[in-house]
């Protein structure tokens, strides 16, 4: 089909869907029953970009890919997240204003935001750029610029350099700090160059330096001229760009190792004496060349870099591969290197913190120019900081409480999979993540403790549940989500050890289990349980999951997809209803014979299905917009509500992506759903958390107090009805009260 048709077809679809008298949560008004608290463990997620205020020697900005925005005090003993007003949590570039830190500039996917108040509101700026898309990045910004002479001008390149794409060749310059912007490399780069690092000559505002994955190009005019400038590279993907500041025509540059399999190595670090017009190698001694059979993670790929502002020839590099992770240091100018973050062995110089999983693969580093021996680098994890130029480190991501707890310091970069309330417990909730696994928390969200002993693959958990009548015994799902694997866990001593029972020598296949339920009626000591496997389908256990049975009945082969639902009627143990994909489906006999409840196009992409806790019969869906090809035709996002068993719906809420559903247990009219968004198109956020006191007729957004819009899922304590769980795609988990519950 003609694309042009296909995307009139599509906005038409768009329009019509929203010329509806369906309450969009976009038009909500602002509630202010419930406050929401961070309750969060620190670092778990990707530190992007890091950068120390250029005058005030405590002050440290980290941008990360899901989490937004945040700002430390203290030298990033604790943080504060700043997200109010941006468009897009991933945090590509920081760059501060060099005479007043108020004005920070972040480069992000979505383009520029700006802010005049130190981050405490943001502003999108596009004037200048193409038009924001619906399904696409349309400016996509790989690095920022201050030109520390005149701070006036700034300096943007497109690209997403850490996907290796988005590139347009395109250099963008603001000479008003950041509001306005016009294109200033006059397609002068390759169409496709990827622009990661933007660097002004000190003492010298008019040559500027571009690293791309096409070479470094070279103005010495401000912007009006650029050319090619990569003389003695030994080939032209280059990542980061540092000049000296005690000897301004120095500059060194990081090349990205695209040796694949075999010999040469060909990444590294190389220096240039006249302002970057020649080159030459700096890979000396010390520095790893590994080549393995992925160039970026396992061959040695030295990306980060910053020079000491005292000495031209004192250089930290960050290798972000994972075979020789780590900084690495020079004082030599890169004729020897040492390894300089040592965290495991009797030489080991790192407080490393809770996340022991992976090592230290540095995606952003940075040094103090106000107090040079501060250095701190981020991982895809942790962030860490030397005060004693890279002689130590002590991780800056997390506190650590009594009896080896976790506890946030405020760099809460997480995204919560499922929280869940403990049945037994008031103050106990379990975050599943991905990455991370279980965490429980015992004290409403204060501290932590990892739960993984004994699993199989501890590092992501979708679930997890609790017997109430006999509170040590749970049961986790855990496996990958690069990939359909996974088992089930079960613990009988409060989640401190695990052992697999559902795996495929025990009759349930591989792959991830995204859906359990506990049926409360079953004998204590051989508890029933119910999953949905992905791409497996339904399988019971009645020996507490020891053996299982497959209950696919005459499912359709191919409608064990993307379960996202599954409730055990508590009158009926044979009545079974799951959500698999845009159907909800039941079986009456436990499983021999299933059908389909709603009619062919009456939901979306279903993300969570609940019932009412007094009447099974009354359903919630929330579900994500699907556009179906072949009909040319977009069925709207939003929460759904059947009231006769799932046969019939009617949409209670429209937004485009309405992850979670849950009906407070003493006021069914209170109702709570959660929005997000998929990090993959221009204005990437959501509506928050939204609530309803009348059944779904009108709604209000209950956000006070939260930092990040992308909300996936909600649950209410089961002893406090008043009391709310949320797990955020990047803020990790909140807490908050409705006041208005009594």
């Amino acid at each position: 089909m003609n694309k042009f048709i296909a995307a009139s077809l599509l906005a038409g679809s768009l329009a019509s869907a929203q010329t509806t008298d369906v309450p969009r949560a976009e038009d909500a008004p602002e509630g202010h029953d419930i406050s929401w608290q961070l309750a969060a463990p620190g670092g778990g997620g990707w530190i992007q970009s890091l950068a120390f205020d250029p005058l005030q020697k405590d002050v440290l900005y980290a941008g990360c890919d899901v989490g937004g925005f945040f700002i430390s005090t203290n030298a990033g003993r604790s943080f504060e997240i700043r997200n109010n007003g941006l468009h897009d949590y991933f945090i590509e570039s920081i760059a501060v204003h060099p005479r007043d830190s108020r004005i920070i500039i972040l480069g992000t996917e979505s383009g520029i935001h700006r802010t005049t108040d130190g981050g405490r509101t943001w502003q999108w700026i596009r004037n200048g750029f193409p038009k924001t898309e619906r399904y696409s990045f349309s400016a996509p910004i790989g690095a920022v610029c201050f030109d520390p002479q005149n701070p006036r001008i700034v300096y943007a390149g497109i690209g997403r350099p850490r996907w290796n794409k988005g590139g347009a060749g395109a250099i963008y310059r603001s000479d008003d700090t950041g509001v306005n912007w016009r294109r200033i490399d006059h397609r002068q780069l390759p169409a496709a160059a990827i622009v990661s690092d933007i660097e002004t000559q000190p003492g010298n505002s008019r040559t500027i330096l571009v690293a791309t994955s096409e070479g470094v190009f070279r103005s010495d005019d401000g912007g009006t001229n650029w050319a090619q400038s990569s003389d003695g590279l030994p080939h032209l993907y280059t990542e980061e760009l540092s000049f000296a500041a005690s000897e301004p025509k120095t500059v060194y540059v990081t090349l990205r190792c695209t040796a694949v399999g075999k010999e040469p190595w060909n990444g590294g670090v190389f220096r240039s004496d006249d302002a970057g017009q020649t080159w030459r190698a700096a890979n000396g001694v010390g520095l790893p060349r590994q080549v393995g059979k992925n160039a970026r993670i396992l061959s040695s790929n030295p990306k980060e870099i910053v020079v000491d502002p005292r000495d031209v020839n004192t250089v930290f590099v960050g290798n972000r591969d994972w075979v020789s992770a780590g900084i690495y240091k020079t004082t030599d100018g890169g004729q020897h290197w040492q390894l300089v973050s040592r965290h495991r062995g009797a030489n080991a110089n790192m407080d490393y913190g809770w996340q022991t999983m992976w090592g230290p693969s540095t995606e952003c580093l940075a040094i103090s120019l106000v107090m040079p021996d501060r250095v701190a680098f981020g991982t895809s994890g942790m962030l860490f900081a030397s005060e004693d130029r890279g002689a130590s480190w002590q991780q800056r991501y997390a506190n650590t409480a009594p009896e080896g707890r976790i506890a946030g310091n405020g760099l809460a970069v997480t995204c919560a999979w499922r929280v869940l309330p403990d049945p037994g417990r008031p103050e106990r909730f379990y975050s599943c993540y991905m990455d991370l696994g279980l965490l429980i928390s015992d004290d409403m969200g204060r501290t932590f403790r990892r739960s993984y002993e004994g699993m199989k693959t501890g590092q992501n958990c979708f679930g997890v549940v609790v017997d109430p009548q006999a509170s040590n015994t749970l049961w986790a799902a855990t496996g990958w989500w690069e990939h359909n694997a996974g088992d089930i866990c079960r613990s009988d001593d409060d989640g401190r050890t695990w052992r697999v029972v559902g795996q495929s020598s025990s009759g349930l296949p591989d792959g991830r289990v995204l859906e359990m339920a506990l049926d409360l009626r079953s004998p204590a000591g051989n508890r029933r349980l119910v999953v949905i496997s992905n791409g497996n389908g339904v399988f019971e256990s009645r020996d507490g999951g020891a053996s299982w049975q497959c209950r696919n009945g005459d499912l359709p082969a191919d409608a064990v997809k993307r379960p996202h639902g599954l409730l055990l009627d508590p009158f009926d143990g044979a009545h079974i209803i799951v959500a698999i994909d845009r159907e909800v489906r039941e079986t009456r006999d436990g499983g021999k014979t299933w059908r389909r409840l709603n009619e062919a196009g009456s939901l979306p992409t279903i993300e969570q299905l609940v019932a009412d806790p007094h009447d099974i019969r009354t359903l919630y869906v929330a579900g994500r917009e699907f556009y179906d090809r072949d009909e040319q035709r977009l069925f709207p996002g939003g929460l759904f509500r059947s009231g006769d068993g799932g046969r019939t719906w009617r949409r209670l809420l429209s937004f485009h992506f309405t992850a979670g559903i849950a009906v407070n247990p003493v006021n069914r009219d209170v109702l709570y759903a959660t929005t997000k968004d998929d990090p993959h198109h221009d204005d990437a956020i959501g509506c928050g958390v939204l609530k309803s006191a009348d059944g779904g007729q009108t709604w209000r957004r209950e956000n006070t107090g939260l930092t990040h819009m992308n909300v996936k899922g909600v649950a209410i304590s089961t002893h406090d009805p008043t009391t709310l769980i949320i797990g955020t795609s990047g803020n990790g988990v909140y807490i908050g009260h409705d006041r208005a519950i009594k």
